[in-house]
């Protein structure tokens, strides 16, 4: 008889304990029904993240793959050369879809030669790179060319490889 009593009191417990949890359930899975339902885009609000964070992001990304873009240079010399017309072209459509861009075109140099001549030809080369790219529809006044001459060097050897990584312009987008 003990053995039954015991098994009521257990089974009444577990049902009781069950019982509790199920109030506790449905409040806590109701309230962020309510909440998403008050956010425009659904998804946003179930990440955390809304839709001008989202596009924000993607636009941080998108300016991230452009960085990694670079024009490079023969030794001395600052002619763009065919092979980076689809650099070019992709930096400038980027810039024409995106009005509030503005690009640092940024000339660099290897370490050969003068600290003032290496901060001309880079300047070359950013000038270079800064008229292409408004033959291909960038507004001017959104292009703005400087030169780090061989201040920032990308390779740091004394051999050719490095000299041909370091003969380059990059570009920085940014917004107005």
């Amino acid at each position: 008889m003990k053995k039954s009593a015991l098994l009521t009191v257990l089974c009444a417990a577990v049902l009781a304990a069950c019982s509790s949890n199920a109030p506790k359930t449905a409040a806590t899975t109701e309230q962020p029904v309510a909440e998403a339902s008050k956010a425009v885009p659904a998804p946003a609000p179930a990440q955390g993240v809304s839709a001008a964070e989202l596009e924000a992001r993607k636009l941080a990304a998108e300016r991230a793959e452009l960085a990694k873009q670079s024009v490079y240079f023969a030794f001395d010399k600052f002619n763009v050369e065919a092979k980076y017309t689809d650099v070019l072209k992709s930096q400038a459509a980027f810039t024409n879809a995106h009005a509030s861009d503005v690009i640092s075109i940024e000339g660099n140099a290897d370490e050969r030669g003068s600290r003032e001549y290496n901060l001309a030809l880079g300047q070359k080369r950013a000038e270079a790179v800064r008229k292409a790219l408004v033959v291909l529809g960038v507004s001017d006044s959104r292009l703005e060319a400087v030169s780090f001459g061989s201040e920032k060097p990308r390779a740091e050897c004394h051999e050719e490889k490095c000299y041909a990584e370091n003969r380059r312009v990059d570009f920085n987008h940014k917004d107005k």
